[in-house]
């Protein structure tokens, strides 16, 4: 498996091997090239396994963002259905936080929604810890039918130190 940051011809793959609509792939490779994340894809020769973005601003929940104001996020997490279960999700995570320690953070935050346990059950094995900060945050999304979906989510923030992370980097 290789994880890097999404590149132009990267996103033509991507776009033709993981249709998503709403031009998903393209808007977090937009922020990606103006420097405002990092999209990071896993790959498996020519076929996209997962993908996250790596906020460099800081957490996007206000509530976070006040309680941990130096850390960075990772959120979008996603990994296609087929690959679910094969360590792509854990790998993601890795990429992002030994990007993040090479750069000096020192911590590394992720919000879960309340109605995802396997994905908190992930992040806790990973290191995670609870820091009892909620942020609700409402959203339109567009299904694979075209038509559009209103969301309102309540994310649980989990932080890590990555300080061990930056141990091994040096």
């Amino acid at each position: 498996m290789d994880i890097r940051p999404c590149t132009d011809a990267d996103l033509r793959l991507l776009c033709s091997r993981w249709k998503t609509p709403g031009g998903v792939h393209e808007r977090h490779h937009a922020r990606h090239l103006a420097g405002e994340v990092t999209y990071l894809v896993a790959w498996q020769g020519q076929e996209p396994l997962g993908s996250g973005v790596l906020q460099w601003g800081g957490c996007i929940g206000s509530n976070a963002r006040t309680a941990y104001p130096d850390a960075v996020e990772l959120n979008h997490l996603l990994v296609r259905d087929h690959c679910r279960g094969q360590g792509v999700g854990s790998a993601l995570i890795a990429a992002a936080e030994a990007l993040a320690a090479q750069t000096g953070r020192h911590q590394m935050a992720m919000g879960v929604a309340e109605d995802n346990p396997d994905a908190e059950r992930l992040y806790r094995r990973l290191g995670y810890r609870s820091t009892g900060v909620i942020d609700v945050s409402e959203y339109d999304w567009i299904t694979a039918e075209g038509s559009v979906r209103h969301e309102t989510e309540h994310d649980h923030l989990l932080v890590k130190d990555l300080s061990l992370t930056m141990e091994r980097v040096r």
